[in-house]
């Protein structure tokens, strides 16, 4: 691993459930190390089924620089999941989905099947291609944190290795932290 890895962090935009707008953005900050070299944007559907598809345009739009693909969860706007394995295996780029909190995955499922009775199986077949979640403490200048995560195409030792460099002020990584304060601005 570089000492200044290259690394493309995914978050969603501000959006409200209740609101005029059925779209959001999700914002990509293309860092190396803790650096922001670039900013990538695409239109998502609030509770829709496209981010998959923008995640790899998005992707591909820098393959050539990036390393590592990082995302706040697999959930945007809404319950718009992305599917870490078709990432992956379209991509071929190591990719890391964290979360701060463990998640409840019976609550999730019963929201997905009540707030979706006629797309539920294709959400829910998005939670398992991620595969299972993760736990792992990581040293920031506040101290030792948990975070939880996926992963594909990525070991956990280099993972552990990437974040110890990502993670300066905050247990999330700063390409994921960078692109949430820019979706703030939306």
């Amino acid at each position: 691993m570089k000492e200044n890895p290259i690394c493309l962090g995914i978050d969603d935009a501000s959006f409200s459930l209740k609101g005029d707008s059925s779209r959001t953005y999700l914002i990509g900050a293309i860092c190396q190390g803790t650096r922001l070299v670039s900013v990538r944007k695409k239109t998502i559907d609030i509770d829709g089924d496209d981010a998959t598809e923008k995640v790899i345009e998005m992707i591909k739009s820098c393959d050539k620089h990036v390393q590592y693909v990082l995302t706040d969860t697999i959930t945007f706007a809404g319950f718009n999941l992305i599917d870490l394995k078709r990432i992956h295996e379209e991509t071929l780029k190591p990719i890391i989905a964290i979360t701060e909190r463990k998640i409840n995955l019976e609550a999730v499922k019963e929201a997905i099947i009540k707030n979706f009775p006629k797309s539920y199986k294709k959400k829910l077949h998005y939670i398992v291609n991620a595969g299972l979640l993760y736990e792992m403490i990581i040293n920031t200048a506040g101290g030792p944190a948990k975070i939880f995560f996926h992963h594909i195409g990525i070991e956990y030792d280099e993972i552990k290795a990437l974040l110890q460099k990502l993670c300066i002020d905050s247990k999330l990584p700063e390409p994921i932290r960078i692109a949430h304060l820019i979706g703030k601005m939306f």
